[in-house]
């Protein structure tokens, strides 16, 4: 570690970063300067920013400058460095101060700055081993590769564990305390109720609301284990009591009311937040010792963006799962509103930046705009709204106020040489002073300019306690705003508050939520997401009432709140944004979400492709989400239409609409990775896809004269006794009856993953063979009662008089066949089908094609298959759904000479030779993406060649999108064809 800080103290980075075994930076990163100028051409000196290590993707810039760079210039170098490097760490240094700055991980970040920033200066030695133990902790060892997430991992460890520790520690103390309250069998909403209003208490104690440790004190000498429930509701009273107001006062004043002189005379009069009544039952010592141990926790240095992961910590995660909640952190919540709204903003702040006229201008907008969640959970999303607004505001007001000192010091500086007589020179020079002198507190100043309000932030969720959790954290963000403005600005009692609805966003009108008083209104958020089979018959009823007749039974539970929206902006300017589950942009929901948005003129504004999810709470839900935000466009608003959905397929409409809304992407290379900015030739499509505005809808039949039906396979509805396992099957091969009818049995597993397994195939069997085999009598006796126990509307109960029989299918392939698995992992390079003979039974898991000329095997293994697989079909989780209907029917495959479907047949074959080669390999061995043989690779280029070119390709391609661009445009072409 000593030999990391010599690097340090001599400011050799380099150096430093080759010892901690990281790589060299890239040589395609340049060297990036910025400089911020002011009025009159002077200001900060231009800096720049120099790439000098890299380790799988995060890169190391360093600043180097006579003194510090303010915290305004920093932050405008990260704006700069981040356009190149996604994941950064910057240092800036002017020989002995140094400040590391790290992008903010997660909730734990300081509240009122976008990084993270840690200061050290040569010769500090508390500074020195504080850093040093940073450094060991992101140092790699000789011949360790680490990849993106990990790296990023060790970066959060190193520079966020502090922050991360103290969140802990501040929800083990409502942990402690939640659960003591319900031994007491105080119920949940009250001990929610009664812990929200004790967070806010150790937080006033800790942020100088009032005297530091008031309330600690008060517990410590003013109540007991026996009477502490009686005297919290006590004060809870007083502090909504305007004569407590009696004893605010300036330093050497008497204190008057009722309370100067009592044990309550040292609080602040918060009001709002206490007017509910808590019924408390006899509480004892256990609790009023956790809230003494509680109050000497440091509250202030947590980030109330924890608060609502904090809460969901004492909530049943079976109901958390019930109600389709998940928490969302920090920085999925930014991918959400800086392109909604944020980046626009800081883009008007940056063109107006020496305009204070323009600046104090966008201010009032700020002011005018309305920002609404309704799934507000406890309040995340309109937290970090709130917070970077109140920031930018911040940033506006400061540097209208150096333009104007600027300009009034040019004045004075005129007037006082008698180059010009300067009107009202008094009241200049006073303001003047004001501005450059102590004689008011900046921050009081600043604050009493400020127009952005609580009241201008909107949110509605389903359950009280994180309602109640919501107001409280918004309260005590506010308040520490205030703190990063002015030592003393303190705004109690409570006169604003954010508008929390407790309700069912579903059945609420969301027009007497939100006024419609304000010029532009965002709507965002995370709303639950409870996919077609688990929703309840309560939320189905709800989705049926907000979708009405464009309601097919398919969409996920979350897309009812896009309904609500499109609704209440059909009469108001806004534009909208969601965290949702990936399915809305898979298969068959996506026709019913966007057709019905694209008919009423909404389109994409931006969208994050698929990543995995993370929540700032423990046992964070398992899911994939995506990202869309939408956009009223301008040409729809022009000209409203009550186009049909089908009509969006409209290829003139499409380009027209594109080109008048600025549109921007995201992907992710790793679904836990970093997202980079995908640029676009077309636009974005509802599949996420830069394409053309396409709705692919399900078939009934294959759409090209090339393609031959995909039939499902055969259902058992056996509860397993028709099936034999590898550890069964050697009794049954040894009964001489049974042996008779043991088939090879294939699924989705088998298939993929070579395993097997057979089944008791029974068609035409002999009678007289089950009564003789105890084996087969036993098994089949076993199906007749899973069969006449099961539900009698379903498909086993009618088949209980056919116990030795699968489901009937009537399509069973009588031939040698190619069998498609339903369900293949997302890695795979190209969809795994394969060629099985007839006497396979096939299980529902997987699809059958009658084959004969192996065409149907060429296309499906080939690159332009897997593109339209991977755009258009369903996900279970993130591995692709195959579907008969959605992608192998809508397959765009452009009718065939015969030369060309003989060169595609003949270069599919070359495919299975080449997986000949290995015959003991399984698929998901064989197309190992990591480990794949370089002649199947050299098989499937060959396959692809071809078949790019009969669907329509110029030139070799190599990528997704490439294929996608001609895939949808022969989608609408065959749908011209048949008049869709």
């Amino acid at each position: 570690m000593t030999d990391f800080m010599s690097f340090v103290d001599k400011g050799e980075f380099t150096e430093l970063f080759e010892e901690l075994g990281w790589d060299q930076a890239p040589r395609s990163l340049k060297p990036v300067s910025v400089q911020r100028i002011t009025v009159g051409g002077t200001g900060e000196p231009e800096v720049t920013a120099e790439p000098v290590a890299s380790q799988d993707g995060l890169t190391v810039w360093v600043v180097r400058s006579t003194s510090l760079p303010s915290v305004t210039l920093q932050r405008s170098v990260d704006d700069k460095v981040r356009q190149f490097s996604a994941v950064r760490l910057i240092i800036f240094t002017d020989g002995t101060h140094q400040s590391w700055r790290w992008p903010r991980s997660g909730a734990t970040a300081a509240t009122n700055q976008r990084l993270l920033h840690h200061h050290y200066t040569v010769g500090n030695e508390e500074q020195h081993d504080d850093l040093a133990r940073r450094l060991a902790m992101i140092e790699l060892k000789v011949g360790e590769r680490i990849g993106i997430t990990e790296i990023q991992a060790r970066m959060a460890k190193a520079f966020n564990d502090e922050a991360v520790r103290r969140s802990q520690q501040a929800s083990g103390h409502m942990k402690r305390m939640n659960q003591t309250l319900l031994d007491a069998d105080v119920s949940t909403d009250s001990a929610s109720s009664l812990l929200v209003r004790l967070l806010f208490l150790f937080f006033g104690d800790d942020t100088r609301m009032w005297p530091t440790d008031t309330f600690q004190n008060w517990v410590l000498h003013h109540t007991t284990g026996g009477n502490i429930h009686a005297k919290l509701t006590e004060l809870f009273g007083v502090l909504c009591d305007p004569e407590l107001d009696g004893c605010l006062v300036a330093p050497g004043e008497k204190r008057k009311g009722r309370y100067a002189g009592t044990e309550f005379e040292d609080f602040r009069r918060i009001d709002g937040l206490y007017r509910e009544r808590v019924e408390l039952p006899q509480l004892n010592e256990d609790f009023r010792q956790q809230v003494m141990e509680a109050g000497d926790f440091d509250w202030a240095k947590v980030n109330p963006d924890i608060f609502g992961a904090m809460f969901q910590q004492l909530v049943d995660p079976a109901q958390l799962r019930e109600m389709g909640e998940h928490y969302t952190s920090e920085e999925n919540i930014q991918k959400v509103i800086e392109p909604l709204f944020l980046d626009e903003y800081r883009q008007k702040f940056e063109d107006a930046y020496d305009d204070r006229e323009a600046l104090l201008e966008i201010q009032d907008e700020l002011a005018s705009l309305q920002f609404l969640d309704p799934a507000c959970g406890c309040g995340n999303f309109l937290i970090q709204a709130y917070k970077h607004l109140r920031g930018l505001e911040f940033e506006i007001l400061t540097r209208a106020d150096e333009l104007e000192t600027s300009e009034l010091k040019e004045l004075i500086t005129l007037h006082n040489s008698k180059q010009k007589k300067v009107k009202d020179i008094t009241d200049v020079r006073r303001r003047y002073a004001e501005l450059t002198s102590a004689s008011i507190e900046f921050g009081d100043d600043v604050l009493r300019s400020s127009k952005l309000s609580m009241r201008q932030f909107f949110g509605i969720e389903i359950n009280p306690w994180p309602a109640k959790v919501a107001s409280t954290a918004m309260l005590l963000v506010d308040h520490l705003c205030n703190q990063a403005w002015g030592e003393n600005v303190v705004r109690l009692p409570i006169e604003e508050t954010p508008e929390i609805v407790c309700a069912n966003a579903l059945r609420t009108d969301w027009h007497n939520v939100v006024p419609d008083s304000f010029r532009r209104l965002y709507v965002f958020g995370n709303p639950p997401f409870v996919g077609q089979y688990t929703k309840t018959s309560e939320q189905t009823a709800d989705m049926k009432q907000v979708w009405g007749k464009d309601y097919d039974g398919y969409l996920d539970y979350v897309t009812g709140w896009h309904a609500k929206t499109k609704d209440l902006l059909a009469d108001r300017t806004g534009d909208f944004a969601f965290v949702t589950t990936n399915s809305i942009t898979q298969g068959q929901p996506v026709p019913a979400l966007f057709g019905p948005l694209y008919r009423e003129g909404w389109d994409i504004k931006f969208a994050h492709r698929t990543f995995a999810w993370d929540s700032d709470a423990p046992g964070q839900a398992a899911v994939h989400c995506v990202i869309v935000g939408f956009t009223r466009n301008p040409l729809a608003v022009k000209k409203p239409t009550q186009r049909s959905i089908d009509q969006v397929q409209d290829a003139e409409l499409n380009a027209a609409m594109a080109a008048t809304v600025e549109q921007r992407l995201w992907d992710y290379a790793l679904q836990k990775g970093v997202p980079h900015e995908v640029p676009l030739t077309t636009g974005i499509n509802a599949y996420l896809v830069d394409g053309p505005r396409v709705l692919v809808k399900k078939a009934n039949k294959p759409m090209s004269v090339e393609m031959i039906d995909a039939r499902y396979g055969s259902k058992t509805a056996d509860n397993g006794h028709l099936i034999v396992e590898t550890t069964e099957y050697a009794v049954v091969a040894a009964d001489p009856v049974a042996a008779k009818y043991l088939r090879p049995f294939v699924g989705s597993r088998e298939l993929v993953r070579g395993l097997n397994r057979w089944c008791l195939w029974m068609e035409g069997a002999d009678p007289k063979d089950i009564s003789r085999s105890p084996l087969l009598k036993e098994r089949v006796a076993a199906v007749r009662e899973f069969r006449l126990n099961a539900t009698t509307t379903g498909d086993a109960y009618k088949l209980r008089s056919t116990p030795h029989l699968f489901r009937p299918n009537p399509k069973r392939p009588s031939t040698d066949y190619l069998c498609i698995p339903s369900v293949v992992s997302e890695t795979r390079p190209y969809f795994t089908a394969a060629q099985l003979p007839a006497e396979t039974i096939i299980s529902n898991a997987v699809f059958s094609v009658e084959d004969p000329t192996e065409l149907s095997f060429a296309l499906i293994s080939s690159s332009m298959f897997i593109a339209w697989q991977k755009a258009v079909g369903g996900r279970m989780k993130s591995d692709l759904r195959f579907s008969n209907t959605l992608t192998w029917n809508t397959f765009p495959v452009p009718g065939l000479d015969g030369k060309t479907r003989a060169a595609i047949i003949a270069a599919g074959q070359g495919v299975r030779a080449a997986r000949a080669l290995h015959p003991d390999r399984s698929l998901a061995k064989a197309y190992d993406p990591n480990t794949m043989d370089s002649e199947l690779i050299m098989a499937h280029d060959a396959l692809d060649l071809v078949v790019d070119k009969a669907f329509g390709a110029d030139h070799p391609l190599s990528t997704g999108r490439e294929r996608l661009a001609i895939l949808f445009a022969n989608y609408m072409e065959l749908c011209s064809r048949q008049g869709e």
